[in-house]
């Protein structure tokens, strides 16, 4: 798998949705501290615009954004970045879950509009 697929596939590891989960989460640093690497500039124009901090989770950092889903099909979903007219496909593994409003619902089941907020590995997408 190359690396830019990789970090697709990290998106589902670690979706999730503005709410009681977001206030658990501890901001480490801010999005101007990102130094995103030219490969995901490349495939995400404008990335950095949708970025809302970075945060701990689980021992590791990870930059947090922010989206909306446009298109949500069976075995994909489709995410626009805030502030931007970059869309980013997501395919959820199954019997993925997300945390949406602090409940485990499974991934296929986000709507058209609805927001989201999600974690990608900082190693993934940014140099140190």
């Amino acid at each position: 798998m190359n690396k830019l697929s990789f970090v697709l596939t990290s998106i589902a590891v670690s979706v999730a949705v503005a709410g009681s989960a977001q206030a658990q989460v501890p901001v480490v640093g801010s999005c101007a501290e990102v130094h995103w690497k030219s490969d995901v500039l490349l495939k995400y124009p404008g990335i950095a615009r949708s970025c809302v901090g970075v945060v701990e989770r689980g021992g590791g950092r990870y930059v947090k954004l922010s989206g909306k889903v446009i298109k949500q099909g069976k075995d994909s979903v489709t995410v626009r970045l805030d502030h931007t007219t970059t869309n980013m496909n997501w395919t959820p593994v199954a019997g993925e879950m997300l945390s949406i409003d602090g409940k485990d619902v499974p991934a296929v089941s986000v709507v058209v509009d609805q927001q989201l907020r999600f974690y990608m590995p900082e190693d993934q997408v940014a140099t140190k």
